[in-house]
C-alpha cells in the first residue's frame, strides 16, 4: 500500500499546509492530476519543489543517481557532485511516463552552477532496456544499449541531441545530426536562467519529430533550437530523467534544475510509484517484544525526525499508538513495543510528519503455532554486473554467453522482481537475510570516504525498495556481511581498525560510527543481543538467540570476531590464537544448547564452515574468506553446533550447497545449507578432479577434505552451468560472470516441521515460479533431514 492511499486531500488544503505555491507534497496525487491519473493520462505538470529546504532527498517524484551527487535547495535541484568518474548524472522522474503515440512536452528551468565543458537537459527513453520502471530509474553514466536519447543544452550555448546507446564509445555522447538549428547566444554563464523545452510529436512514417528549444527565462528570447526527425518511438517511450554531464571531470561543470513540467496527452501519471519519505520497514517478533525499523529518506537537519507506530486488530477498528522514536544515523527510526500479543495478526501504520502527513502500512502476522514453519533465505543481491559509472564491455567470451547490454535487464538485476515474487509465492513465515544486501561497487563506483553514509544509503535503499512488499508483512532477521560494510573481505578482529585502512590486515576499514550506522539500519530490528557489550572502537554487536514459530534460532556474527594472520610469514604454521567465532560467541553457543528446551535449533551464519571450492583442475582451494579457516576455531564452532543438534543456514559463497561437516570423521558435525546467491558476479566452483567416496545421486557429492584439512560430506551443490575450466578458457583472469543463464542463482526455503521432527531444505532458481510444474529445484534438492540427525 502506498502512502496516503486512503487520503485524497484537495490541492488547496495541501498548499495551505505546506505554505508553498504548487509545492511538491508527500502525498502521491493532487487535484486534477489525481483524476487524470485514474484515467491513465495526465495533462498536469510535475509539481514544484518546496522552498526553504536543503537536503539530499529531492522528493517522492524523484530518484537521484547518486544521492550524494544532488540536493534540493530552495525549490531547485542542484548538482553537488565532486569531480570524478561520475561524468553523466541523472535524476529519474518516478511518477511520469511518456508514450510515443501522442504529443508530449517536457519543460524545465536550468542554469549553470560551476562553469566548464558539459551540458544539462533531458534523458528520454530510459525504459528501452527494461520493463521495470525502477530499473529504468537507474539509467545514468556511460552510454550503452537501452540508454535512451539525450536532449541537452551545452555549455557552448547550443542545444543538441546526443547518443546514449553506443557501447563502443561510452563517454563520447556523440551529437546527432539535427535540422532547423538556430543559435543566437554565446556560451552559458553562471547568472543564466534558461527554460529548456522538448516537444515530441508523432510524424509520418511511424517515427517521432523532436524539437528542442532553449529560451532565456527572463526575456523569452530563443537562445538555441534544433529538430530531430525520424526518431524511433522506443527512444522516447517510457521513463525519463533530468541529466547533466561534465566533459572534463577535473573542471567539474555542474548545473541546476527547477519547475519541471511534463504535459500533453502522451504523459501518463503514476503517483503510486512515488518513493518516500518512508521507504520501508523491517520487523521481528521475539517472545513479547516487537522491534520495527522505519527507514526514512535522507532529510535536512531542520526537518522532523519523529516517527510513530500505530496498530489495530482489523479494518474499521480504531488505531492505537504503541511506539514513537526519532530517526538517527542512517535516517532509521527504531521502534520497540513491549508486551506484544503475538497470538493474533495486527495491522500497523508508521506515520511521519503532520503537514503534510505520510503513512506506510503493513501487518504483523500471528506467530505460527502447531504447524510447519516456512523460512525464506536470501543473500548476495548485486544491483548490476557492469558498472553504471565506468566503461566496461558486455561482449560474450564463452559459448552460449549472451551480450550484456549496459542499461538492459540482462545487466541490471535490480529490482530483482522475479526473485522477490517467487520467494513471496512460498508465503514464508520468516525471512532470514544472510548478508551482502548490497555491493559497494554496484551499481556505481564505491565512495572512498571513511564514512560514506549517502553512498551506503543509495545502495541499501535499492535493496529495501525491491523487497519491501515482503518485509512490510513478514518478520525478518538480517545479518551484516563484508560487502555491507564496503569490504571485499572482513576479518573483524573484534572491532579493531584496519591498519592504514587495509582490509587484508584485518579489522574494519571505515569509521566505527559508520559501521554502527550500517548495522543499525540493517539489523537494528533484530531480536535483542545475548550480550550487548560493544567490541573495540565501540562497534555494536547483535549476535543472540530467539524463539519463533516453535524453532530456536542462534544468530551469529562470524565475521566480527574472526582474526587474520596477515603478519605471518609464508610457511609458518597458523597460530592457535586465531579466532573464528571468538570466545564470547563460543560461550553463547554453549549456553544456547539449553535455551528453549524441546525446540528444533537453527543457527544463522554469514558463510560456510568449510572451503567448498576447487580450482579449474579440480584441486581444493584455500580461501580465508570462508569459515573453513582458521581450522582450530572452525572445529570448535562445529563441535558446539553439533552439541546443540543445530542445522546451520548461511549465504555469502555464491555457490548453493548442502553439506554435513565432520571433525574426527566426515559426518560427525552439523548439516549446513548455504543458499545460492540472489544475484552475483563473482563465481565459485566445486568440481573435484575425481569421484568422491560415499557419493550421492548428483554430481560432485561425497566425502571431501577441503584446502584447510576440514572433513565434510557434500550432499548437494549447485555449480554454475559453465565449468571453471571452460570459464578460464574464455576469461584468463577473475571469476566474474554476468549472464544469468550460465549461473545458478536463487534463494532457499527451509520447512521446519516440529511435529514430524524434520526439516526440508529447498534450493530454488530465481526465474521459475514455484507453483509452475515446469520449475525444478536445483539438482540434489529438496533434502529432508530428521531433527534427531541434524
Amino acid at each position: 500500500m502506498t502512502q496516503q492511499q486512503d487520503r485524497h486531500p484537495t490541492r488547496r488544503r495541501l498548499l495551505a499546509a505546506t505554505g508553498a505555491t504548487g509545492a511538491l507534497t508527500l502525498t502521491p496525487a493532487l487535484g486534477s492530476a489525481a483524476n487524470a491519473a485514474a484515467r491513465g493520462r495526465t495533462t498536469g505538470a510535475v509539481r514544484r519543489l518546496p522552498a526553504g529546504v536543503r537536503r539530499p532527498w529531492l522528493g517522492p517524484d524523484f530518484w537521484a543517481n547518486r544521492l550524494q551527487d544532488w540536493q534540493l535547495a530552495d525549490g531547485r535541484i542542484e548538482s553537488v557532485a565532486p569531480p570524478g568518474p561520475h561524468r553523466l548524472r541523472t535524476v529519474a522522474v518516478l511518477t511520469r511516463e511518456l508514450s510515443a503515440d501522442r504529443p508530449v512536452r517536457l519543460r524545465v528551468r536550468t542554469g549553470t552552477l560551476a562553469s566548464g565543458p558539459g551540458f544539462s537537459g533531458f534523458l528520454v527513453g530510459t525504459s528501452a532496456g527494461t520493463p521495470d520502471p525502477r530499473a529504468a530509474a537507474l539509467v545514468q553514466g556511460p552510454s550503452g544499449e537501452g540508454g535512451g536519447l539525450l536532449a541537452v543544452y551545452g555549455s557552448d550555448g547550443r542545444v543538441a541531441f546526443r547518443e546514449h546507446t553506443d557501447e563502443s564509445a561510452p563517454f563520447a555522447f556523440a551529437v546527432l545530426p539535427a535540422a532547423a538549428e538556430t543559435h543566437s547566444a554565446g556560451p552559458r554563464t553562471p547568472d543564466e536562467d534558461v527554460e529548456l523545452v522538448l516537444d515530441a510529436k508523432p510524424s509520418a512514417g511511424g517515427g517521432l519529430r523532436l524539437r528542442l528549444t532553449a529560451r532565456d527565462a527572463r526575456t523569452d528570447a530563443v537562445l538555441s533550437s534544433a529538430t530531430l526527425d525520424g526518431v524511433a518511438p522506443e527512444q522516447v517511450r517510457g521513463g525519463f530523467s533530468l541529466v547533466e554531464s561534465d566533459d572534463r571531470p577535473a573542471q567539474g561543470a555542474r548545473f541546476w534544475f527547477g519547475d519541471l513540467r511534463a504535459t500533453g496527452p502522451g504523459v501518463f501519471a503514476h503517483p503510486g510509484r512515488a518513493l518516500g519519505p518512508i521507504v520501508g520497514t523491517l520487523f521481528s517478533v521475539s517472545a513479547s517484544v516487537l522491534k520495527l525499523t522505519a527507514q526514512l529518506v535522507p532529510l535536512s537537519a531542520g526537518e522532523p525526525r519523529e516517527v510513530t507506530m500505530e496498530i489495530r486488530r482489523g479494518r474499521g477498528r480504531p488505531w492505537r499508538e504503541v511506539a514513537r522514536a526519532e530517526a538517527g544515523a542512517g535516517y532509521a527510526a527504531l521502534l520497540r513495543v513491549e508486551g506484544w500479543d503475538a497470538t493474533r495478526e495486527w495491522e500497523y501504520r508508521v506515520v511521519y510528519g503532520s503537514a503534510p502527513r505520510a503513512e506506510y502500512r503493513g501487518s504483523v502476522p500471528a506467530e505460527p503455532r502447531g504447524r510447519e514453519l516456512v523460512i525464506g533465505t536470501l543473500n548476495c543481491v548485486k544491483a548490476a554486473h557492469r558498472s553504471l559509472t565506468a566503461a566496461s564491455s558486455g561482449s560474450p567470451r564463452l559459448a552460449g554467453e549472451r551480450p550484456l547490454g549496459l542499461h538492459t535487464d540482462r545487466n541490471v538485476y535490480f529490482p530483482y522482481a522475479p526473485l522477490a515474487a517467487h520467494m513471496a509465492a512460498h508465503a514464508p513465515d520468516l525471512l532470514v537475510v544472510l548478508g551482502d544486501q548490497l555491493y559497494e561497487n554496484s551499481p556505481t563506483a564505491e565512495d572512498q570516504q571513511p564514512a560514506p553514509e549517502l553512498d551506503f544509503l543509495y545502495k541499501y535503499l535499492l535493496w529495501l525498495w525491491s523487497f519491501r512488499e515482503l518485509t512490510r508483512r513478514t518478520p525478518a532477521v538480517v545479518l551484516v556481511d563484508d560487502h555491507d560494510v564496503f569490504q571485499g573481505n572482513l576479518w573483524g578482529h573484534a572491532g579493531a581498525p584496519a591498519p592504514g585502512g587495509d582490509q587484508d590486515k584485518g579489522g574494519y576499514a571505515n569509521e566505527a560510527a559508520w559501521v554502527n550506522m550500517v548495522q543499525k539500519v540493517q539489523c537494528g530490528h533484530d531480536p535483542d543481543p545475548y550480550d550487548p557489550t560493544p567490541v573495540e572502537q565501540g562497534i555494536d554487536v547483535y549476535y543472540g538467540a530467539f524463539a519463533y514459530g516453535g524453532v530456536s534460532f542462534a544468530l551469529l556474527e562470524d565475521r566480527k570476531f574472526k582474526n587474520t594472520d596477515a603478519d605471518r610469514d609464508d610457511g609458518d604454521p597458523v597460530p592457535d590464537r586465531l579466532e573464528l567465532l571468538g570466545r564470547r560467541q563460543e560461550d553463547f553457543l554453549a549456553a544456547w544448547q539449553s535455551m528453549h528446551p524441546g525446540l528444533p535449533k537453527v543457527a544463522l551464519t554469514q558463510t560456510a564452515l568449510a572451503c567448498l571450492q576447487t580450482d579449474p583442475a579440480g584441486t581444493p582451494r584455500q580461501d580465508e574468506d570462508s569459515n573453513g579457516w582458521p581450522k582450530s576455531g572452525r572445529d570448535r564452532a562445529v563441535r558446539l553446533l553439533a552439541d546443540a543438534h543445530a542445522v546451520v543456514l548461511s549465504g555469502d559463497q555464491h555457490l548453493g550447497s548442502l553439506v554435513r561437516h565432520g571433525i574426527d570423521t566426515f559426518t560427525d558435525g552439523p548439516v549446513q545449507f548455504t543458499s545460492p546467491a540472489g544475484n552475483s558476479s563473482f563465481q565459485r566452483w566445486f568440481e573435484p578432479a575425481g569421484p568422491l567416496r560415499n557419493g550421492g545421486q548428483t554430481a560432485y557429492t561425497g566425502d571431501f577434505t577441503d584446502g584447510f584439512g576440514n572433513r565434510l560430506r557434500v550432499l548437494a551443490v549447485a555449480n554454475p552451468r559453465v565449468s571453471f575450466a571452460d570459464y578460464r578458457a574464455g576469461y584468463a583472469t577473475g571469476q566474474g560472470l554476468g549472464d544469468r543463464a550460465l549461473k545458478r542463482e536463487g534463494y532457499g526455503i527451509v520447512r521446519v516441521d516440529p511435529a514430524q521432527r524434520a526439516l526440508t531444505l529447498e534450493s530454488w532458481p530465481w526465474d521459475g515460479h514455484p507453483h509452475d510444474p515446469q520449475t525444478r529445484q536445483f539438482d540434489g534438492w529438496p533434502v529432508r533431514v530428521p531433527l534427531d540427525e541434524a
